[in-house]
């Protein structure tokens, strides 16, 4: 194809567009105007219908016309420009137009039972659709001396004078070949058009917002992103033509779901196809059919509901799913909530030395008879709430809490040299919190702790209900070492001690008889260093 025959395609594709719009304007108000007025009317309404009818009979003429003659060669410009069909053929519906819709206009006040300032209105929408349209085809008759080369240049410059950025459709082509109602945004160059349009959907119940140029709906498009349920978007426009403004649109995350419905004149099936590979929705003609107008509105925002409801799903399953895991980690040192998460129904691990703690908070027993349980519960969740804010501090894990009971182990489920000095800060800020609390709630309760280090094996237990628990001999001195402790002391036994030695001060104990174990040498842990 020669950049002439370019040319000539852009500019009939143009001259197509400035042709039937006016067109649509004339159809589409001669339909609403026969849908409001009542069967009393019957006068204006046989000339609405005949309006109706004539304009219908334009259109169908112009489609025969660029259909027969837009793909016949070089000489299809001026086939169509200087076309006498175009001329006389046009001229006879299109002045029964203007004509019976003046005289229409001079009847209207003979109208009571109708709004009549609205049925004016309207009327004249139509009769100065009409006169454009016929100031259209005048303006041919500019080109009746010229060659088709001169055609070419005038009306190219003229084009490019109206529409500063006109952007051939061809030239760039890259193509590979339950919701009632709604905010929508209506993007449409002619503002008669835009009106029409802008009718219609407020009879559908919608709610709109109109733009005649790109850069207004992109303004309108940024102040109320959500709010924008689809878009009516016009393909041939000035500045910003419809191609390039429907990019911008997919190309912010924020409008890149709203669905889109192309609006134009020009029906070349390329056009159409880089349009959908782009991201539009759909494609209407013009002009346009109410019915088929609302048809496919409805079938986008049905998806636009079903998309945004999806999303809605996501964020309150994502949402959950954090709830979830919180819950979890509350449950299970997050490593072993990882492992869980990632499908292991089995855990269950050996560690050569880890170092266990058991703490018992001594004086509940009486409080719990005199206390009322919802009093007991917030004096003991405070308590063990100060604990939980000083496993963080210490790196350490929260195994369970049985009653007052709370064990806690240094070195699982991640290995740590340093497991046996962290239980011991741990346990000496605990000795520490006990009488913070006694001061707050006028109580004199004591802790009495024991540790032990040792080989320990862990796992989960459970398939409803989860928990990480810890067994082995390890697990039951250390128990041990609490019950046989002394208030307000922490009570060690001597693999610990040997762990420990070299760092803190101790009090030897007498040797303790373990059932099961036999006697072992135990120690008291002093505060402060050597």
């Amino acid at each position: 194809m020669t950049r002439s025959d370019q040319y000539s395609n852009v500019i009939l594709k143009n001259i197509k567009h400035d042709l039937i719009n006016p067109i649509n304007a004339m159809i589409g108000y001669s339909e609403l105007l026969l849908e409001s007025l009542s069967n009393e009317n019957i006068l204006f309404k046989q000339d609405i219908q005949s309006i109706f009818d004539s304009s219908h009979e334009i259109f169908a003429k112009l489609q025969q016309l660029f259909s027969d003659k837009s793909n016949t060669g070089d000489d299809n410009l001026i086939d169509i420009v200087l076309n006498e069909e175009l001329h006389y053929s046009i001229r006879t519906p299109l002045s029964s137009v203007i004509g019976l819709s003046e005289l229409i206009l001079e009847d209207a006040l003979m109208l009571p039972d109708i709004h009549v300032k609205d049925f004016q209105n309207n009327v004249n929408k139509i009769n100065q659709a009409g006169k454009g349209l016929l100031r259209l085809i005048n303006d041919f008759s500019k080109y009746s001396d010229l060659s088709k080369n001169e055609i070419l240049e005038k009306y190219y410059t003229d084009l490019y004078l109206k529409e500063s950025n006109i952007r051939d459709l061809e030239f760039n082509s890259q193509v590979e070949i339950p919701l009632n109602t709604g905010n929508i945004l209506v993007v449409e160059d002619d503002i008669s058009n835009l009106e029409l349009i802008n009718k219609i959907l407020e009879q559908l119940n919608h709610s709109t917002f109109t733009a005649d140029n790109g850069e207004d709906a992109l303004k309108i498009l940024k102040n109320n992103t959500d709010g924008i349920d689809l878009i009516l978007l016009d393909l041939i426009m000035p500045e910003i033509n419809g191609m390039d403004l429907l990019k911008k649109i997919k190309e912010n995350k924020k409008t890149y779901n709203i669905p889109i419905i192309m609006l134009s004149a020009l029906d070349e099936m390329d056009t159409i196809a880089e349009c959908i590979s782009l991201g539009a929705d759909d494609f209407l003609m013009k002009p346009i059919n109410k019915i088929l107008l609302n048809a496919r509105m409805n079938n986008a925002l049905e998806k636009k509901y079903f998309h945004d409801k999806e999303i809605r799903y996501q964020q309150r399953i994502k949402k959950e799913q954090k709830k979830s895991d919180s819950l979890l980690l509350n449950i299970l040192p997050s490593s072993i909530a990882e492992r869980l998460k990632n499908g292991e129904t089995l855990i269950a691990d050996d560690f050569e030395i880890a170092t266990v703690l058991f703490a018992d908070i001594k004086g509940f027993t009486t409080l719990s008879s005199n206390m009322k349980a919802k009093k007991l519960v917030l004096l003991l969740n405070k308590i063990f709430s100060k604990f939980d804010e000083l496993l963080v501090k210490h790196s350490l894990e929260k195994i369970k809490t049985i009653g007052d009971n709370y064990m806690l182990a240094g070195g699982i489920p991640k290995p740590s040299k340093n497991h046996a000095v962290s239980v011991a800060e741990m346990a000496l800020d605990m000795l520490n919190i006990i009488p913070e609390i006694n001061n707050q709630t006028q109580n004199s309760l004591e802790i009495r702790i024991g540790i032990n280090s040792g080989p320990v094996s862990a796992g989960v237990i459970g398939k409803k209900k989860f928990i990480y628990d810890l067994w082995g001999d390890t697990v039951n001195i250390a128990s041990r070492m609490e019950t046989h402790g002394a208030n307000g002391r922490i009570h060690i036994s001597e693999t610990t001690y040997k762990l420990l030695k070299n760092i803190y001060s101790f009090d030897k104990c007498n040797f303790l008889d373990i059932a099961g174990i036999g006697k072992i040498q135990t120690y008291y842990l002093n505060p402060g260093n050597i």
